[in-house]
């Protein structure tokens, strides 16, 4: 060993780093995907976790085009479970449904706007998963097919920026013992 892998400093920062790295693995291992929530709501201090988890997430040359849009009222959301395709009987229990939408404007590249925007949407359902789990919350991502005849009625209701999927979040239901 050298005098510098003796130091105090260095060896509180290899701990410190190790820490992380257990942290991080807890958090990858509480990490999947729940459609059954407790009967209660989120509050304001969860959503916002959630909603800084969207907007501090990395995204394809820093772009962050794309945005959320939290939806928790449950007339919304029973819509929703119709117009979105695998959110049939179950999203409008969800007690928070967080759509991520892109600005097409972002994408200007030949080809970029079929591909970058659910890219990006991916990295930052990622990171949902792990605010989620951070949280001691439930969560799942829903799919970003809108029905096909269904999606005049979605675009009448949400524009005409790219939908690029949802993420579905809530306390995780407790299952008796």
């Amino acid at each position: 060993m050298t005098d510098v892998d003796n130091d105090a400093y260095q060896q509180r920062y290899l701990a410190h780093q190790a820490r992380k790295r257990e942290v991080l693995a807890a958090l990858l291992d509480e990490r999947h995907s729940e459609r059954r929530f407790a009967d209660r709501e989120l509050d304001g201090p969860a959503i916002h976790d959630l909603t800084r988890a969207v907007t501090t997430a990395p995204s394809s040359c820093d772009r962050r085009a794309v945005n959320c849009l939290v939806v928790t009222d449950r007339d919304t959301k029973a819509l929703l479970g119709g117009l979105l395709v695998g959110g049939v009987g179950w999203v409008h229990r969800a007690p928070a449904v967080l759509m991520l939408f892109a600005d097409p404007a972002a994408y200007k590249a030949g080809g970029e706007i079929d591909v970058m925007p659910y890219l990006d949407a991916g990295v930052i359902v990622g990171q949902l998963g792990l605010a989620a789990a951070g949280l001691g919350l439930a969560g799942c991502f829903i799919n970003p097919n809108v029905r096909r005849d269904h999606k005049p009625l979605f675009e009448a209701m949400f524009g005409h920026r790219i939908y690029c999927g949802a993420y579905a979040a809530g306390h995780p239901r407790e299952v008796p013992s």
